[in-house]
Parts: C-alpha cells; sequence; structure tokens
C-alpha cells in the first residue's frame, strides 16, 4: 500500500511540473487558442478513434485465438482503457483479465495478461515504424535514429523469442526448470501450471496465419491514431503534416509510462508538443498553438475513453466499482505480472 501512494504521489508532482513548465509563459495565448479552435474536427477524429479501437478489438480476439465473440472483445477493451484513463496504477489491464474470464468458457487471467503483453510488443514496433517513417521526412542527428533503431531491434527480439516458445512450449519449461536451481521460488508444479497459462495467450504467434494477422491488424489500429491525430490538428493549425502527426502520437505513447495522475495529465501534453516541435509545426514546444492543441487532443482522447467505457460496462452489465473490486483481488492475489506501459494516445 505504501509503494501505491508513493507512485501516486510522484505522478501529481511530475503532472504539476510538466503542466507548470508549459503554461508558464503564455496562458492567455492558450486561452485565445481554445476560443478560435475549428472544433468541427473533433467529430471525425472522435469517429476514427473509435475505427481504430475497434481494430484494436479485433487484434485482441486474434491474439486470444478467437476465444471471445468480435463484440465482447471490443466492449472489454473500451472498458480497460476508461479505467486506466481514470485510475491510477494501470488497473485497466487486470480489469481486462478479469472480464475475461466472465465470459462462457472463461479465459483465464494470466491467458489474457500475456496476450496484452505481445499487445505491447507489437505496439512498440508500431511505434518505432512511425519514429522511422518521422525520420525519413525530417532532417535529425543520427544518434536519435540509432537509439530508435536500438529499441525496434529488441522489440523485434522480444517477439521472436516468444514466438519460439508458443512453438516450442518445452524449451520454456526446460529454461525455467534452469531457473528454478538458483531461484528455489520459480520451481514446482504451481509456477509450471502459470507458465502454461501464460504460453496459451503466446500460441497465435507460434502460428504465421494468426501472426500475420495480429502484425496486419496492428498496422491498421496505428494507421488509424495517425489520421485521427492529423484530423484533429485541424482545431488549431491551418496546415497540419503527417509528420508532426506521426511525432506526437509516438511520443504521446511513452508517455503512457511516465508517472503522472490519471489520465497521464502533464506528460501526455509535454509529449505531444515536444512531437509537434520536433516536427516543425510550431517554433517550441511551449508555443501557444501547440499548449492548446495537446489540451484540447487530451479532453478528446479521454471523452472518448470515457464514452465507449460507459458503453462497455453496459454491454458487460456491471458497474465499474465491480471491476476495479475485482482487478485489485487479482492484483493481491499476485497473478499478474508486470506489463509493458506503451499505447497509442488514439484509438
Amino acid at each position: 500500500m505504501k509503494k501505491r501512494w508513493s507512485s501516486i504521489i510522484l505522478g501529481l508532482v511530475v503532472s504539476t511540473i510538466a503542466l507548470a513548465v508549459l503554461l508558464r509563459r503564455d496562458f492567455s495565448g492558450v486561452r485565445d487558442e481554445l476560443l478560435g479552435a475549428r472544433y468541427w474536427a473533433v467529430l471525425p477524429c472522435v469517429a476514427i478513434s473509435i475505427v481504430g479501437l475497434w481494430l484494436r478489438g479485433v487484434r485482441w480476439r486474434v491474439l486470444l485465438n478467437g476465444r471471445l465473440p468480435l463484440g465482447r472483445s471490443f466492449h472489454i477493451l473500451n472498458v480497460s482503457y476508461f479505467i486506466n484513463g481514470v485510475l491510477p496504477l494501470r488497473v485497466g489491464e487486470l480489469a481486462r483479465a478479469v472480464l475475461a474470464a466472465r465470459v462462457d468458457p472463461p479465459v483465464p487471467p494470466l491467458t489474457s495478461l500475456s496476450t496484452i503483453v505481445v499487445e505491447r510488443l507489437l505496439d512498440t514496433l508500431a511505434v518505432f515504424v512511425l519514429i522511422g517513417l518521422t525520420l525519413l521526412i525530417l532532417p535529425v542527428g543520427l544518434e536519435i535514429g540509432l537509439v530508435g533503431a536500438a529499441l525496434g531491434i529488441g522489440a523485434v527480439a522480444g517477439v521472436i523469442v516468444l514466438a519460439v516458445f508458443a512453438r516450442r512450449p518445452a524449451w520454456a519449461h526446460r529454461l525455467l526448470d534452469g531457473v528454478g536451481r538458483f531461484l528455489p521460488l520459480l520451481h514446482g508444479p504451481r509456477v509450471h501450471r502459470w507458465l502454461d497459462q501464460v504460453l496459451e495467450g503466446l500460441v497465435p504467434l507460434g502460428s504465421p496465419r494468426l501472426a500475420v494477422q495480429a502484425i496486419g491488424w496492428t498496422a491498421a489500429a496505428w494507421t488509424a491514431s495517425v489520421i485521427a491525430g492529423y484530423v484533429m490538428m485541424f482545431a488549431i493549425f491551418d496546415q497540419p503534416t503527417w509528420a508532426a502527426s506521426m511525432a506526437m502520437i509516438a511520443l504521446a505513447s511513452f508517455a503512457i509510462a511516465v508517472p503522472a495522475v490519471p489520465g497521464n495529465l502533464g506528460p501526455f501534453e509535454a509529449a505531444v508538443v515536444f512531437g509537434l516541435a520536433g516536427a516543425g509545426l510550431v517554433e517550441s514546444a511551449t508555443a501557444a498553438p501547440a499548449v492548446a492543441f495537446a489540451l484540447l487532443l487530451h479532453v478528446v482522447n479521454l471523452g472518448s475513453y470515457i464514452l465507449m467505457g460507459l458503453i462497455g460496462l453496459w454491454a458487460e452489465n456491471v458497474s465499474l466499482g465491480d471491476v476495479t473490486r475485482a482487478a485489485q483481488a487479482l492484483r493481491a492475489r499476485q497473478e499478474a505480472p508486470a506489463l509493458p506501459e506503451i499505447d497509442a494516445p488514439l484509438g
């Protein structure tokens, strides 16, 4: 409990500092930009974002090897994004596992959580594809390109290792036995049963057909995110660029891993403005149009997640309190492995 409070306090400090830095120079300019914004851009942005969420629901169903109906995978995914947007400590990922376990036949929680690990690895690859495309368009230093390439190679290596274990689960058990000789806590039938559940979630990566489908749906979902960001930029900017959309989507995805208050208020805005500035759309990250756009985008983003999450709760016939309590109980049983924190800010 003490660790959780420390995380919450740290997040509050980070969010406060980030917002103070962004708004310290030209608050009146930000207000004027928001008053003069073209709010017609919000509706197509939200519509495209919902398409992106649907594509992610399709991908999750593929990773679960069809164990969930498409409608339920879509609604459960939306509930998880909603909870992540309004509650701290990434409870939404655990909520996804809890809701999938209610389906008949149920999906074991560790199977759901292992598919989320695969999702994050695929999303990491997608982010570095965006960074690579942005670097092809913009003149940047070689060091930035090398860092992006190194992280992308690491994500590819992770997917390859998981794919190997999916096709050769016995190898994963042998590795666990070897590690268990040095770490007794990882030795015993219970740990091997846990590993079997994790490997079950990796099955799609062991099938070339399902792996190609998962990669294809990932590409489609991130394309929708970039298009939604591009359309949304018309609210503030007269001449948006695709490079700016790709840059701010990529950086905002990393902002999810930064400690902050629920909804990533502060780090999200900072990531967006630095993406816009890096792509040359604004002269500086603290320029009033950039800050105004980041705030507006965040409101639209959270509003979309809340709307679709509430619809998801209604479709699943559960309350927010019931889901969060069950998710916290799952964490208390220590059945939830640590999950990578990266995702698209739009759909």
